[in-house]
C-alpha cells in the first residue's frame, strides 16, 4: 500500500510536468514573435509595428499570469487542484485559438488573446500543480518544484520545432528590411504567412489535449501520508524554536506553529503565515523586489533574443534549434537550482544566480563575433539561469512563510510581474533605439545586481539560526 501511495505521489509529479509544459509554451513567443509581427505589419492596419511594440505581447501575459496567480491559490483551497487547473489550462488554450481571428483583424485583439487571456489562463492553473506535488514530497520542495516547473520551461522545446515546421518548413529567411533599421528583418513570403492563424488553432488543440491527460494525473495526498522519523525529528526542533522575528525594526513578532507531518521540511523557517500577516514582513517585499527585477532579464531575452539572432544570421531553422534547446536548458535549469536550493540553501543558489546570469548579459553582445556557436551556447545559458527564479522563488515561499497558504502566498509574490511585464516592454520601446542592444544588455545586468544585492539582505532562517 504505501508502494502504491508513492507511485501515486509521482503520477502527479508527472501530471504537474503536463500541465507545466503547456503553460511554459509562453516562451514560444520569442520563436513565433518573428512569424506574427510580419503577418501584422503585411495583412492588418498595424503596418507600422516593429519587434519593440512585439514585447507588448509577452508583457501582458505575464501581467495576466500575475494578477490571476493569487486567484490561482484562492481557488486551489476551494475547488481542489484539478478543477482549478483544467479551469486555468483551458482558458489559456481557449486563448490561443481565438488568436487565430484576432491576428487576422487587428494588433490589439492579438494582445488581447494570445496576450492577457494566455497569461491568465496560466496564473490561474500554475500554482495547484506545485501545491499538489509538494505535498506528496514535503522533504525535496525544491526538486519537485524544479521538476514540475522543469516542464513550464521545457514547453518550448517541442512547440518551437511545431511552429516553425508548420509555418516555414522549407526554412526561408526573412526577406523584408526597414530603411531605416536595417538589422530588423521580416519575412514577406505569403506561403509562410498564410499559415500564422491557422497555427494558433493546431497547437491550441494539442494544449488543450495535453491538459486534459495532466489533470486527470493530478491528486492530492490522503490525510494520513507522510509521517516519517526524519519529519519527527524536524517537528520537535520546530516546536522549541524561539520566537522570530522577520520584520526587522517595525515590531511584528511571529511564533513558529505546529506544522503538520505532511508538511514538514528540515529547512522551514517554523513560520506558517496567512496572505495577511505575509504582506506585513520586510522579508516578503524583499523577495517581492528581487524577482521583479530579476523577471527583467526573462522578459527581454524570451521576447528578442530571435531579433537579436536575426540580425546576424540567416538561418530561420538554427534559430527555431536554439530556443527549441533554450527550452531544454530552461527545464534544466530549474531543476538544478531547486537541487542547489536543497543542497544548500535559497539564499546561496539565487545569489549565484544573479551573478551569473548578470555576467552572461554583460557578454551577450560578443556572439555576433563567435558566431552561431556561441549565440547557441549563451541563449542556452541565459534559459539555464533566469529559468531558476521559477524553482527558488516557490521554494522559498513555502519555506520562509510556510505551506498551509503556500498557494495563495506565492500568488501574492508573484504578483510582481503585474509590474515586470509593462516596466520591461515601456522600457524597451523607449530604450531600443536609443541605446542599441548593448545599452539594453548592460541595463538588464544591472537589474540582475540589483537582485543579488536584495537577495543578499534577506533575512529568513532557520530555527538554528541556518539559512532556508
Amino acid at each position: 500500500m504505501e508502494c502504491f501511495t508513492r507511485w501515486r505521489g509521482w503520477l502527479a509529479v508527472l501530471g504537474g510536468v503536463l500541465i507545466h509544459l503547456t503553460l511554459g509554451t509562453i516562451y514560444t513567443y520569442g520563436n513565433m514573435s518573428p512569424y506574427i509581427m510580419s503577418y501584422v505589419r503585411t495583412n492588418t492596419d498595424s503596418g507600422d509595428v516593429r519587434y519593440q511594440q512585439s514585447t507588448l505581447i509577452f508583457a501582458l501575459t505575464i501581467f495576466g499570469q500575475g494578477l490571476a496567480m493569487p486567484f490561482g491559490g484562492l481557488l486551489e483551497k476551494r475547488l481542489g487542484p484539478r478543477l482549478t487547473t483544467l479551469l486555468g489550462s483551458w482558458l489559456m488554450s481557449c486563448g490561443v485559438m481565438l488568436s487565430c481571428l484576432s491576428v487576422q483583424n487587428s494588433y490589439a485583439l492579438l494582445v488581447l488573446t494570445y496576450g492577457f487571456m494566455f497569461g491568465v489562463g496560466v496564473g490561474i492553473a500554475y500554482i495547484s500543480p506545485l501545491v499538489c506535488a509538494m505535498k506528496w514530497m514535503p522533504e525535496r520542495k525544491g526538486l519537485i518544484n524544479g521538476f514540475v516547473v522543469g516542464g513550464f520551461g521545457g514547453g518550448a522545446f517541442i512547440f518551437d520545432q511545431v511552429q516553425t515546421a508548420y509555418i516555414n518548413p522549407h526554412n526561408l529567411t526573412p526577406n523584408v528590411t526597414l530603411p531605416n533599421h536595417p538589422g530588423e528583418k521580416y519575412f514577406g513570403q505569403e506561403e509562410i504567412l498564410a499559415k500564422v492563424p491557422s497555427c494558433f488553432l493546431l497547437i491550441g488543440g494539442i494544449y488543450a489535449l495535453i491538459q486534459l491527460i495532466g489533470v486527470l494525473l493530478l491528486a492530492e495526498p490522503p490525510e494520513d501520508f507522510g509521517i516519517t522519523e526524519a519529519s519527527e525529528l524536524v517537528k520537535s526542533s520546530v516546536q522549541a524554536a524561539d520566537t522570530v522575528s522577520t520584520d526587522s525594526g517595525a515590531g511584528y513578532v511571529m511564533e513558529p506553529q505546529t506544522i503538520p507531518d505532511s508538511e514538514l521540511d528540515c529547512k522551514s523557517s517554523g513560520l506558517n503565515l496567512s496572505p495577511r500577516e505575509l504582506v506585513k514582513t520586510r522579508a516578503f517585499w524583499t523577495l517581492w523586489f528581487a524577482f521583479l527585477f530579476q523577471g527583467q532579464g526573462q522578459l527581454f531575452v524570451s521576447t528578442l533574443y530571435k531579433a537579436f539572432g536575426q540580425s546576424f544570421i540567416k538561418d530561420d531553422s538554427f534559430l527555431a534549434i536554439v530556443g527549441a534547446f533554450s527550452a531544454l536548458f530552461n527545464a534544466g535549469g530549474r531543476l538544478f537550482w531547486g537541487a542547489l536550493a536543497d543542497m544548500f540553501s535559497f539564499r546561496a543558489a539565487m545569489l549565484t544566480l544573479c551573478s551569473t546570469f548578470a555576467v552572461l548579459m554583460l557578454t551577450f553582445m560578443a556572439t555576433p563575433d563567435g558566431g552561431n556557436a556561441m549565440f547557441f551556447i549563451w541563449v542556452c545559458a541565459l534559459f539555464f539561469t533566469f529559468g531558476g527564479n521559477f524553482s527558488l522563488f516557490p521554494t522559498a515561499t513555502a519555506r520562509a512563510f510556510g505551506t498551509e497558504h503556500v498557494g495563495t502566498n506565492y500568488g501574492l509574490l508573484f504578483t510582481n510581474q503585474c509590474v515586470t511585464g509593462p516596466v520591461g516592454a515601456f522600457l524597451t520601446i523607449l530604450l531600443k533605439d536609443a541605446i542599441g542592444w548593448f545599452g539594453m544588455f548592460g541595463l538588464i545586468a544591472a537589474f540582475s545586481l540589483i537582485s543579488f544585492l536584495l537577495t543578499w539582505s534577506f533575512n529568513i532562517k532557520r530555527p538554528n539560526g541556518l539559512d532556508i
